[in-house]
């Protein structure tokens, strides 16, 4: 593979426009090494020996592992060269950059980033040519079996890049997905995820589209040109965005792009992800796909003021924009677990295309709320009734939330609404110090009708 092709290739599994396509004319890209390696002569193209610091300074596969059921082959586990010594037919992964400025070349808008806003990375099996991307259909004998019910166990070391990670997109079934070290080099993530049947698009035949500009526009197209079995994902480093959204994911399947947009107001927080695919299949049939959105604990608690405990009944995602149909949102949440962060996961299958966008934006009611300290106590109190707790109906819980992008959640104190259906709740003032940040929830039978996030006087 010639290196100008190779490049090319790369661009369009990657995505040109900062998001991934994950469809290509062919499931082939560059190897790891091809991507590390210096391109003398090359006006556009960077790669990881352009960046500060060099090969030892880009992120890394730690390790991959492929589970078949019971069955748990590890690939490679180490450090940042453990993937090379994999072998022809193994499966693998390779990390590149994107929108990375050459050595010497002057960061500009539209132009180049003196580090990447984005990192792809791909998972594939090993070739003399690179890295074949279809576990249906491998130009090679695998040496460990692939298949739509498979596991690809992840780690994922972010490096020096680590501070600015925010968003994550995955193409394929997400199963867990685990952050630490968040805001710091020493960042990572821990991933299990399914392959998905990936549409393939020949995007030689297509001209200009949007369907994988950021934010997703203009994307009609009539049919996929075949399809593949693959996973890829593209971490997300624009730190322009709210600090809260670090360690948020979404997946999807069936789809070719993705994109987050938050917006809204303080007042009124929404998150939009968008998802693109063909209107139909290769095979003719209607294209349908599913969306996976993670939202962490810190995102919860900063932008909504609701604990993930309560999240579950907290919160609607809604079609907009491209017309379509698509299966009633679930909405489950995750515990802090070994395999898996604190937070919320928003299932949408059943989508038809072609670029719809899901707007999450929460369902109960957003309290106002005060706080008073008198002596060793601190009240939490409504600035006003709450509908539907008169009569002592719902129960009040006072969170102490943490520092720092994990926002972790501790019950401090609780309470009961009064006969008007104002809540009260005090707190020992050692559980609760002036200018720690709080949520107070207020539940009915369990499910939260009414939450805010404020600030101890």
């Amino acid at each position: 593979m010639n290196r100008l092709l190779a490049v090319a290739l790369a661009a369009a599994v990657l995505g040109a426009t900062a998001v991934a396509a994950f469809a290509a004319p062919g499931t082939m890209m560059p190897s790891q090494e091809f991507v590390d390696a210096p391109m003398p002569g090359s006006p556009n193209n960077a790669t990881w020996s352009d960046l500060p610091g060099g090969l030892a300074a880009r992120p890394y596969v730690k390790s991959l592992a492929v589970v078949n059921g019971s069955q748990r082959t590890t690939v490679f586990s180490g450090g940042v060269d453990a993937a090379k010594s994999v072998r022809t037919g193994d499966v693998t992964a390779v990390v590149s950059p994107t929108n990375l400025c050459r050595a010497g070349q002057t960061p500009a808008p539209g132009q180049c980033y003196a580090t990447p806003n984005r990192v792809g990375i791909s998972f594939g099996y090993k070739t003399d040519q690179g890295l074949g991307l279809d576990f249906s259909s491998p130009s090679v004998p695998l040496n460990q079996t692939v298949s739509a019910s498979t596991v690809l166990d992840v780690v994922i070391g972010l490096n020096t890049l680590g501070k600015t990670l925010r968003w994550s997109w995955i193409n394929g079934q997400l199963v867990n997905w685990k952050t630490s070290g968040l805001g710091t080099d020493a960042a990572e993530i821990h991933l299990r995820v399914r392959p998905s049947q990936t549409p393939n698009i020949d995007w030689s035949t297509r001209g200009p589209v949007g369907c994988t500009a950021t934010p997703i526009r203009d994307c009609d197209i009539a049919q996929a040109d075949g399809t593949y079995l693959g996973s890829q994902m593209v971490l997300s480093l624009d730190d322009t965005l709210d600090a809260s959204l670090t360690g948020a994911a979404f997946a999807t399947q069936g789809a070719i792009a993705g994109y987050l947009v938050p917006g809204g107001s303080a007042a009124a927080p929404t998150l939009d992800m968008q998802i693109a695919s063909s209107h139909l299949a290769a095979d003719g049939s209607p294209q349908r796909g599913i969306l996976q959105a993670f939202l962490p604990a810190g995102a919860l608690t900063t932008l909504y003021g609701v604990v993930p405990a309560d999240a579950a009944s907290f919160f609607t995602a809604t079609r907009r924009g491209d017309p379509g149909t698509q299966d009633a949102p679930t909405f489950a949440a995750r515990s802090e677990s070994d395999d898996d962060s604190a937070g919320l996961m928003i299932t949408v299958g059943g989508i038809t295309f072609s670029a719809p966008t899901y707007r999450v934006t929460r369902k109960a009611a957003t309290l106002r709320a005060r706080t008073s300290a008198r002596g060793k106590t601190v009240s939490v109190s409504s600035a006003s009734k709450v509908a539907g707790c008169r009569a002592k109906a719902c129960t009040a819980t006072v969170y102490r939330i943490a520092k720092g992008l994990t926002a972790k959640a501790t019950k401090v104190a609780g309470g009961r609404s009064d006969a008007r259906g104002a809540v009260t709740v005090k707190v020992p003032r050692g559980k609760l110090p002036k200018g720690a940040t709080y949520v107070l929830s207020v539940r009915k039978a369990g499910k939260a009708v009414a939450s805010t996030r404020g600030r101890a006087a």
